[in-house]
């Protein structure tokens, strides 16, 4: 089965809605570009599409099936993932606790931009539905006699999509107007950040 300009553009759109759909990693990239300015927003988002080009090349490979096959895996990633939303939730919420302060952070080092890239990474890596997501849609478009060429380029859309839309909200969310005016609002949205993951993770639990 050859992918014809339809079927691109269908997967192009999917990726993007994908992408685009609120949710903790949105909240994840938000909060390091806010927070840590361009650069630290911009590790988070290349290292958010890296993991998802990851599941991307897993699902063409059918690791990913296994994965979706096997409901203990599933139900492991599930903990690992609340698990880490949890830990994220506990941080900004102690955050929120903390003493409040309208000016921006101090020029960020490399340990900063280390958790940038671990943060979004594991909140693209440690999310179940991301696997089901790419077996659900790949069973739809491509079959196992797909060329390894036409494998490639559908995860590397995946994985561009993701990074490109992140990027685009790093890029704008840390010019130094969005910063200062979200700093003077620093505690409220860490505890808006927290809940949310908390809610996030309970519905990954229950």
């Amino acid at each position: 089965m050859i992918l014809q300009w339809s079927d691109w553009l269908a997967l192009a759109g999917i990726f993007i809605l994908g992408a685009m759909s609120p949710g903790p990693s949105l909240a994840v990239i938000i909060k390091h570009s806010l927070y840590g300015g361009r650069t630290q927003g911009m590790i988070a988002a290349l290292s958010h599409g890296l993991g998802i080009g990851l599941y991307a090349a897993l699902s063409m490979l059918g690791i990913a099936s296994i994965m979706v096959a096997a409901p203990w895996l599933i139900t492991l990633l599930q903990l690992a993932g609340a698990g880490f939303l949890l830990y994220l939730a506990f941080m900004s919420l102690r955050s929120a606790l903390g003493k409040s302060s309208a000016s921006l952070p101090v020029e960020q080092t490399s340990s900063h931009h280390a958790l940038a890239w671990r943060e979004g990474f594991l909140i693209a890596f440690l999310n179940p539905k991301v696997p089901l997501f790419f077996v659900a849609l790949f069973s739809q478009f491509l079959s196992p006699e797909q060329s390894p060429l036409t494998k490639v380029l559908v995860a590397g859309m995946a994985m561009g999509i993701d990074t490109v839309w992140y990027l685009l909200v790093a890029f704008i969310l840390s010019n130094p107007q969005s910063r200062h005016f979200f700093m003077k609002m620093r505690q409220g949205v860490d505890l808006i950040f927290g809940l949310l993951l908390v809610f996030v993770a309970s519905r990954l639990l229950f």
